[in-house]
């Protein structure tokens, strides 16, 4: 009987189960769920980088930042350099739950203006043709 990975990954990581008692529900060996999953399951050092994500990010800017030089951007025109910076840029920002775009707030409020204004003349016409069918 093969491992269900998917299920072993849930008893495993959410429920706490040990390697004998998820083989117990499958009908396996310990050592086929353990062969299967150990590759899958988070390292401590997950935990910490998932904490300090947004600063690693930050960090990594940084480094890509000080590597840029005339040299690197005469031979790659700087241009993988700065896209990188941008990309973990835009990753600190969301991993810190900031905007990582610009939103032109005036045009959604217009819009949301005019849908309400729409509503409001919906349910003028729809009070009209009730007091008509009664």
């Amino acid at each position: 009987m093969p491992v269900d990975v998917n299920q072993a990954l849930d008893l495993k990581y959410n429920h706490h189960l040990s390697y004998k008692a998820i083989a117990a529900i499958q009908g396996v060996t310990p050592q086929a769920i353990h062969q299967k999953i150990k590759d899958l399951l988070p390292i401590p050092e997950t935990q910490v980088y998932q904490d300090h994500r947004a600063d690693i990010l930050s960090n990594l800017q940084l480094k890509l930042l000080y590597n840029l030089d005339d040299e690197k951007i005469k031979a790659m025109g700087g241009r993988d350099i700065v896209v990188s910076a941008g990309i973990l840029y835009d990753k600190e920002r969301l991993e810190r739950g900031q905007s990582t775009q610009n939103v032109e707030i005036h045009a959604i409020t217009e819009k949301r203006k005019a849908i309400q204004s729409r509503i409001e003349e919906l349910r003028a016409k729809r009070d009209e043709l009730e007091k008509l069918s009664t």
